[in-house]
């Protein structure tokens, strides 16, 4: 019984999806990218989404959340949604998105990476959009992005048509894999001299993942990234957005260090605690670039977790 308001709840957004992309498919890209951000115009009138927005911001980042920070995540929301839905229909080459994302001078960072030759391992978080930014960069550097299989056929056929939209060559961890067959699979493609694509902020389950601190509670996060840079000695690319005064989306790159210890599980606790503090450095310049403040798993975390001892 405890499942069934979750599974009820993914199904009406489910259902709501499928409606949205079916109802709008004839449509300009004009007119589908006015829809999504009318959609996100109204999200943001609805109170108690706006208050779950400002409250698990303060949880996570102290009272002095700027107060535009609110409307700002539901704008950028109006973004992505309505970018996603013209590229999902249309193709992402079709779409104004290739001129909206700009890259700041840091992109050097990233050529530079990519010339040694090792592969790159690019980490993002979930900001808002920030596979449409991937999409972008692949133009510039062939990229892979690692995907999770969906729960259902109809999801996985949407999802795959979502990635083939976008243009990016993807990898499917597939479920029960053995982490060594993944491994193996991950590293070639750095092998092959391309990029690979994780995003980090995803919770893991109790006794899976690398402990650390984020947000000044202890948790679990999944350390596959490092542990590849790691291991391929490969440069590790950290992401983050800048938002434009014109509404244009500016990507900022930089190389994080890949930790100088003999010990391998040791040096990747030490890259995750890293990548967490440059993460929550970013997000306290622009709470309002990342999607995950209304996903329910990190809502819950906020919520339930008390902080650590001599966290501030």
């Amino acid at each position: 019984m405890g499942d069934f308001p979750r599974r009820f709840r993914r199904g009406a957004i489910q259902l709501a999806v499928r409606h949205l992309i079916n109802v709008t498919a004839p449509f300009p890209i004009g007119a589908q990218r006015t829809v999504a951000r009318s959609l996100a115009a109204v999200a943001y009138r609805i109170p108690t989404l706006r208050r779950a927005v400002r409250e698990n911001m303060r949880l996570a980042l102290g009272q002095e959340v700027p107060a535009q920070a609110v409307p700002l995540y539901f704008q950028h929301l109006g973004w992505f949604w309505s970018s996603a839905l013209a590229t999902f229909n249309h193709g992402f080459a079709a779409t104004p998105v290739p001129t909206e994302v700009e890259f700041d001078p840091s992109i050097r960072v990233l050529d530079e990476a990519a010339a040694e030759g090792n592969g790159v391992v690019l980490t993002a978080a979930h900001w808002s959009g920030h596979e449409l930014a991937g999409a972008t960069i692949n133009r510039r550097h062939p990229m892979v992005m690692l995907v999770r299989p969906a729960t259902t056929s109809e999801r996985e056929a949407r999802k795959l048509k979502w990635y083939r939209a976008l243009g990016t060559e993807i990898v499917v961890r597939p479920s029960g894999a053995s982490r060594i067959k993944d491994a193996a699979a991950y590293l070639n493609v750095l092998r092959r001299g391309k990029m690979l694509a994780i995003t980090p902020d995803l919770l893991a389950d109790p006794e899976q993942g690398v402990e650390t601190i984020i947000f000044g509670r202890p948790a679990r996060l999944y350390g596959g990234a490092f542990a590849l840079a790691i291991s391929a000695r490969a440069p590790l690319i950290r992401l983050s957005f800048l938002w434009q005064p014109d509404s244009k989306l500016l990507l900022k790159f930089d190389r994080a260090p890949l930790p100088d210890v003999a010990d391998r599980a040791t040096a990747i606790r030490i890259a995750v605690q890293d990548w967490c503090r440059w993460f929550e450095d970013r997000l306290r310049a622009n709470p309002e670039n990342w999607l995950f403040w209304l996903d329910k798993r990190w809502s819950r975390f906020l919520h339930t977790t008390p902080r650590a001892s001599g966290a501030t």
